[in-house]
């Protein structure tokens, strides 16, 4: 039997001519990141433009740089300016860095887009909070870590913030590499992480300086785990407004998915306009052995 083989091309292109055409356009979403914090200036203000999965992901082509943010406080508008970093990846800021983020005080955000697109959202920045036990500056590190001591040492107070039923705790090493240099007197010892056992959820955070956590309460038993290094450290208590609490809960612990529905802001995009208050502590842990 003969195959008619120009009729047998004819059919093929006819069955793929009936298929649905691949979904390739991709409609991008704006997203804002916006925290004020109690006490400094506005800065840190990001706008960027989310990508398809398809292309190559690079976070430099998708910052807005030509938008019009404004932060208004009661009557006076606070015309914000962009700046790049060293990376590329900048930021809205106001220039006059003298006007701080007042606490207990409503702050709308209006964004302005070259297109024509609108968004605002608006934060009650919560009061000040401080320390009621501070923790301690120097830490010695456990000499034997299967038979640790209680945690006392470790423990550390703040105050209630009213409104807030979630703060944010972080505890960042300021050195990863040098050690000696903080010693009095001064040595070239290196410094090192306070163990090699890394688990298989940690893994993905392993270079990250900086461990965050959420509690309900206003005194915390910090833990030794809670230290990658040895070393110089800041222990910092977040007193956050509810939009930026949701926020940090999806984007630090979620599976790095963002629920449209908990956006904070409205308009021609989603994200977050939060605040916060923030008080910190620095700290230096001495190694358990040399």
């Amino acid at each position: 039997m003969k195959t008619n083989l120009p009729l047998l091309l004819l059919l093929l292109l006819l069955f793929a001519g009936c298929e649905d055409p691949a979904p390739t356009d991709y409609i991008p979403q704006n997203v804002v990141t916006a925290y004020l914090i109690v006490g400094q200036p506005i800065q840190g203000i990001t706008l960027s433009r989310s990508q398809a999965v398809a292309d190559s992901f690079k976070y430099a082509n998708s910052v807005i740089r030509d938008a019009d943010v404004r932060i208004i406080e009661g009557e006076r508008v606070h015309q914000l300016q962009y700046r790049n970093d060293h990376n590329n990846i900048g930021e809205y800021y106001l220039p006059d860095t003298t006007m701080l983020v007042r606490p207990a005080t409503r702050y709308r955000l209006e964004v302005a887009l070259n297109n024509g697109g609108r968004i605002t959202g608006e934060t009650i920045t919560p009061v000040q909070v401080a320390w009621v036990k501070p923790p301690h500056q120097l830490l010695q590190y456990p000499a034997d870590t299967a038979n640790l001591p209680s945690p006392d040492s470790l423990s550390f107070a703040w105050t209630a913030v009213e409104g807030t039923r979630e703060y944010i705790i972080s505890v960042s090493c300021l050195d990863s590499l040098e050690y000696g240099r903080y010693l009095t007197p001064a040595t070239q010892e290196k410094n090192r992480r306070t163990s090699s056992v890394i688990n298989q959820n940690a893994r993905r955070r392993y270079d990250e300086t900086t461990r965050w956590a959420f509690v309900q309460a206003t005194k915390l038993p910090l833990v030794w785990f809670a230290f990658k290094w040895y070393g110089a450290h800041e222990i910092s208590v977040y007193a956050p407004d509810p939009n930026m609490v949701e926020w940090f809960k999806q984007t630090r612990f979620g599976p790095n998915e963002f629920n449209t529905l908990l956006s904070t802001v409205q308009g021609d995009g989603i994200g977050v306009f939060g605040s916060a208050s923030v008080v910190r502590q620095q700290q230096f842990v001495l190694k358990n052995q040399p």
